[in-house]
């Protein structure tokens, strides 16, 4: 089934009122887009590729000029060359060349289509004195609408690189075709005492339609230098003269705090209004935090609406705003990027109609698959992440009605259905649908040519775990969708239909069942019981409340019964006596925490559903008591973090590695075994509660990294117990996690790139280059605890997500 999307909202811009953006600009750009049906612009000018550029040099020198291709290699795909057609010193430069169509597929399914490298052996060279790589690029790549170039450098000293995971060392450039790109890379804490390569390498991604038969880059003048004041990449304390701030602003009743590490000030602050006026003063405070001495100002107090600078002593910040309703501006970015992540879809700038050739087979039928969002920058897809992203936007166009800010509803209605058109398409009416598929390649569009991987990819299966969350989400829409009344019944039909299939296996296979069927393997798998529970609890409900049926309240209620078994009640040995986490199961042994991925918000979303649909339920006060524990527990945790406000991982038992490694190694990507000692020095670099509790303010992870999602649903948590406790500082918890990620952390950054200011490049690949796009997330570096966000830009963390749009999304919706 289809569904008839609304395409109409930039015609009813001249019918509806305009709500009145934070930003004059971007409701410029919203006009100009249509209502965002072809993306926003975007805006270098607050990019941190833009001002760091012009830090001052203090020593620079050539590490080759490219007048000869003396100590260069080449390997893989393609072909180097030296070139006069294109050169920015000297009269030469380095071509390296690629085909863009694909031969022959990878043995390894979703990992490109091969490489083009060109390599320098630098041979051992000590390059400690340098902070800064610079380098010209000029690409010449026919129709190529995301350009980029990847750059190695391999240490072999003290420490190696790249690390055993690739992390370390490799940095995708983001380009504008058929022009000089000036480049630049610092690198003041990559290990560099003996570099013996650096690499330029292009990943070949198969042909998109407009693309033509090769991707050319000439790259010229490569200079080695040393910088003044390079970014921090690691730690708690920010660079020297910064202010650390939301970039976007803050509510007018939010709490307002800065973190300040400015020399020589007076002991005061000034908000600086647009005429260049004082518009309030206050003092600096000292903080001493678990994680370090800080000064830090509070500004709640001021609650005027208006863009505003924080001025101490010499140092002003960029404009941020006060307002009411803060974040909108950035939900019509974020629905910007999942406008740029459909597929099969053509998206002005971006792409074609793509991966019409990507298939499965299901009962001797052959479909295709394209549809939805793609989940990342590798042009997969899951249909899960599709559905729950199309849940999440919902959730924030409902707020934006209660608002009264209709243009951004009606927007994000129509977003929120080109999903859920991909998880009823995908649906075969008998428990199975397709689950997910991994490309990593524009394909051609024909299938059966050497591109078209689709029936070695595209997994169809009837697991249980899908299809009771995709119940839930189809019994939300139903109420949401009120412009169809058509389409809201089959939504009620279909929710029932998946629950009873998903009960139907649920009772059969029990818990068992996440990793059978064919499903084995991908991020759904990694559920806890617990959480699994309350999944069912909250799509019972759900149904309930689409229903009316008494059958479904049941439902909901006994599922809960199981997750209320495994949350902690008795306290452990720390001085605040912690309680109230969740464990996996019943057993008692692991807590439940998240690395990468996360579907933590479940708990609360259940058990507050739970309350609001059943207040008359025996159990109601059972399940108050629940979340009062849980709201106690992220209120404690929350002072390991101060003065910053990231929500930590949570509560990790010392044994879990040895005593219950099969939920261990389920929670790893890519990692199955051997990393008992590598768990135990993670957690002895957290805080010791007791003699066998840790509390971790970065999860226990290993290869995949990144934890936007991760606390961006416990964010939602907090949210959830605010609101239903009425809890005012845990709303602020809540929407500390939202200061986070558009700059209130110790680096200064927003990662959403087009947010507030002073956002980086990030892994996009196949999208390239959006407004709105958010990474996997901020990472810590080796077994450490604290942030590491070097410029370096590579999957996982810097990759960007869909999954990260999404929590994004649900967590604005709760202001």
């Amino acid at each position: 089934m289809r569904i008839l999307l609304l395409t109409t909202v930039a015609l009813l811009g001249a019918m509806l009122p305009v709500r009145a953006q934070v930003s004059p600009q971007l409701k410029e750009d919203i006009r100009n887009t249509g209502y965002v049906h072809s993306p926003l612009p975007l805006d270098y000018s607050k990019a941190f590729e833009t001002w760091a550029l012009h830090k001052k040099v203090l020593a620079s020198d050539v590490l080759t000029e490219m007048e000869s291709l003396k100590g260069w290699k080449h390997r893989g795909l393609g072909g180097m060359s030296l070139s006069t057609d294109h050169h920015k010193s000297g009269n030469h430069s380095l071509l390296l060349e690629a085909p863009t169509k694909i031969e022959v597929l990878p043995p390894v399914l979703g990992i490109g289509a091969g490489t083009s490298m060109a390599t320098l052996a630098v041979g051992g060279k000590n390059w400690e004195k340098y902070n800064r790589l610079h380098f010209w690029i000029y690409p010449d790549c026919e129709g190529a609408r995301s350009i980029y170039l990847n750059l190695y450098i391999e240490n072999d000293g003290k420490i190696k690189v790249p690390d055993p995971y690739s992390r370390e060392g490799i940095h995708e450039i983001n380009l504008v075709g058929g022009q000089w790109n000036e480049c630049f890379l610092e690198m003041p804490e990559l290990p560099r005492d003996k570099v013996t390569a650096l690499t330029f390498a292009i990943e070949i991604f198969g042909r998109e339609m407009t693309m033509g038969d090769k991707l050319k880059f000439y790259i010229d003048d490569v200079l080695l230098q040393k910088i003044e004041n390079p970014e921090v990449a690691s730690g708690w304390k920010p660079a020297e003269n910064r202010i650390i701030y939301s970039t976007t602003g803050y509510g007018t009743e939010s709490r307002k705090t800065a973190i300040i590490n400015v020399a020589n000030h007076n002991g005061k602050f000034e908000l600086i209004d647009q005429t260049g006026k004082v518009a309030h003063e206050g003092v600096i405070v000292r903080e001493n935090t678990p994680i370090g001495t800080f000064e830090t100002i509070d500004f709640t107090e001021f609650r005027l609406p208006g863009q505003y600078k924080i001025r101490v002593s010499e140092i002003t910040t960029l404009p941020f705003y006060i307002d009411e309703n803060i974040w909108d501006d950035s939900a019509w970015r974020v629905c910007n990027y999942m406008f740029v992540e459909r597929c099969g879809y053509p998206v002005p700038q971006h792409h074609g109609t793509e991966h019409s050739d990507l298939n499965g087979e299901h009962n001797g039928k052959l479909f295709t698959v394209n549809g939805g969002w793609h989940d990342a920058a590798d042009m997969s897809q899951q249909s899960l992440q599709t559905g729950e992203i199309a849940y999440n936007i919902i959730e924030a166009a409902l707020n934006a009605k209660r608002k009264g800010n209709v243009d951004l509803y009606l927007r994000l209605m129509e977003e929120a259905q080109w999903g859920l058109d991909f998880i009823l398409k995908t649906r075969f009416g008998d428990g199975y649908r397709v689950q997910t598929w991994g490309t990593n390649l524009w394909t051609d569009g024909f299938i059966g040519t050497i591109d078209d991987a689709g029936r070695r990819q595209v997994r169809v299966h009837n697991r249980a775990f899908e299809n009771f969350v995709f119940a839930g989400i189809e019994a939300y829409a139903s109420e949401a969708i009120e412009q169809d009344k058509v389409l809201s019944e089959y939504l009620v039909k279909v929710a029932k239909e998946d629950f009873d299939f998903a009960l139907q296996r649920f009772e059969k296979l029990g818990f068992d069942e996440l990793l059978s069927g064919g499903g084995g393997g991908d991020h759904a798998a990694m559920a806890s019981r617990s959480q699994y529970m309350a999944n069912i609890s909250w799509a019972a409900s759900q149904l309930y409340k689409a229903t009316g049926e008494q059958c479904y309240a049941d439902k909901a209620a006994e599922a809960i019964e199981y997750t209320l078994q495994c949350q902690r009640t008795e306290p452990l040995g720390d001085k605040d006596g912690i309680r109230g986490f969740f464990y996996r199961d019943t057993d008692h042994i692991s807590p439940v925490h998240y690395n990468h991925q996360s579907r933590d918000h479940y708990y609360m979303m259940a058990l507050t559903l739970l309350c609001e649909t059943q207040p008359d339920h025996k159990d109601y006060a059972r399940w108050v008591n629940a979340i009062e524990l849980y709201g106690a527990y992220l209120k404690a945790i929350m002072q390991y973090v101060a003065p910053y406000g990231m929500m930590p991982s949570g509560v990790y038992y010392k044994g879990e590695a040895v005593e219950d490694p099969v939920n261990f190694y389920l929670m790893q990507v890519g990692v199955r075994s051997g990393q008992e000692e590598n768990y135990l020095e993670q957690l002895e670099n957290g805080v010791k509660l007791d003699e066998k509790h840790y509390l971790k303010v970065f999860p226990v992870w290993f290869s995949f990294r990144g934890n936007v999602a991760v606390h961006l649903a416990t964010g939602k948590n907090a949210a959830l117990c605010g609101k239903f406790l009425n809890d005012p500082e845990l709303m602020q918890i809540a929407e500390e996690q939202l200061f986070w990620i558009v700059g209130k952390n110790p680096f200064g950054q927003s990662i959403i790139w087009g947010e507030g200011s002073n956002y980086g490049q990030q892994y996009v690949a196949l999208p390239g280059e959006t407004v709105g796009e958010i990474p996997v997330g901020m990472q810590s570096r080796g077994n450490e605890d604290t942030p590491y966000w070097p410029q370096f830009n590579t999957a996982t963390y810097k990759e960007v997500w869909g999954s990260s749009a999404g929590k994004w999304f649900t967590l604005i919706a709760e202001f």
